[in-house]
């Protein structure tokens, strides 16, 4: 299970959802837009979440940390249908803006299928915002940034 202590910003399509037969506890599979698979425990904004009828599988979201008070709280974020968002203009121009101020860029990693087709759109994208902004030389690669860490 990913440790999602360590969570800043993580984004994906929902793959499903389970039950851990050992502990009973709720889990959650995530293509991640970091070309990761991620398995996360439910926290209790997720359980509101599904309760809901949200956070199906072909969801896109995002999880976000916050702090509130001083306090952390995982922020979860539905943002409608993978297959929609991987074509939706303004989600993509929001984060190649996200990764530019970062100094990032989208890089081709030869994947197929959904996370293909999402990053070949962020590609595209970026490149257009790099070059209406004449930035591109400002930009490092890869895109990739640790999201989470693995405990063992």
């Amino acid at each position: 299970m990913d440790d999602l202590r360590n969570v800043r910003l993580l984004e994906g399509r929902v793959l499903s959802h389970g039950e851990d037969e050992g502990t009973g506890r709720s889990y959650m599979m995530l293509e991640g837009t970091d070309a990761q698979v991620h398995c996360l425990y439910h926290t209790a904004e997720m359980a509101a979440g599904r309760a809901r009828g949200g956070l199906r599988a072909n969801s896109f979201i995002r999880l976000r940390k916050l702090f509130v008070n001083g306090r952390p709280l995982l922020e979860v974020e539905e943002l409608g249908h993978s297959e929609r968002i991987a074509t939706d203009r303004g989600h993509l121009e929001e984060t190649a803006m996200r990764l530019i101020h970062r100094g990032m860029a989208p890089v081709n990693t030869g994947w197929q299928g959904w996370l293909g087709r999402y990053q070949t759109a962020l590609r595209g994208v970026t490149g257009e915002v790099l070059h209406r902004r004449g930035l591109r030389e400002h930009v490092r690669r890869p895109q990739r940034e640790p999201t989470l860490s693995r405990g063992r």
